[in-house]
């Protein structure tokens, strides 16, 4: 996995200081907290359940993803706390090797404060460096709020896929959302 060249400290609205670096296997337990604690939320925002995903496999995926220098996993501490994750990804395609799918999350009580935002912007300047073009994600179609993150992030709208995901029970359509790295021809 590519590591970030150093660890940044942002300044959050709020006043206080996160730390945002790569991602370490001894995050596992933490990073399964934080997305079973998200997960678990009255608004389906994820496709994963809680308990879904083990401590033990965070820890095998982020250290399988230490091999490789096509991908990216960051971590956004606050204090002894993980508040964030952001996990990018070469596409697997080799027609689409020059796009990075990328997913993140933050903890419920720290969104709007800008973990989100520092930690997107640290993996689109990786991304960047990287050569890659673009950059896409999907979002819910319900999730208003994350839409909104990311158009404020240099993220369009490119397509709706109806009742694409199964969460609940329910369907769900999903926005296929991508930002360009470089000026389109």
């Amino acid at each position: 996995m590519a590591r970030l060249g150093r660890e940044s400290t942002v300044a959050l609205r709020d006043g206080r200081e996160a730390v945002i670096r790569s991602a370490r296997p001894g995050d596992a337990r933490a990073l399964s907290r934080l997305l079973d604690a998200k997960a678990a939320e009255a608004e389906i925002t994820l496709l994963m359940r809680p308990g879904e995903i083990s401590a033990r496999e965070w820890r095998r995926r982020i250290a399988a993803a230490a091999e490789r220098d096509t991908s990216l996993f960051l971590c956004a501490w606050l204090g002894e706390r993980l508040v964030g994750d952001l996990g990018m990804v070469v596409d697997a395609h080799p027609a689409s090797s020059h796009v990075l799918v990328v997913g993140m999350s933050v903890a419920r009580d720290c969104r709007g404060l800008g973990v989100g935002g520092a930690m997107l912007e640290r993996a689109l300047e990786w991304a960047g460096e990287l050569g890659a073009l673009k950059v896409e994600l999907s979002v819910f179609a319900h999730n208003a709020s994350a839409i909104s993150f990311y158009e404020r992030h240099g993220f369009a709208r490119e397509g709706l896929r109806k009742r694409q995901l199964v969460r609940a029970g329910e369907y769900h359509d999903e926005v296929l959302m991508a930002r360009f790295l470089d000026p389109e021809p």
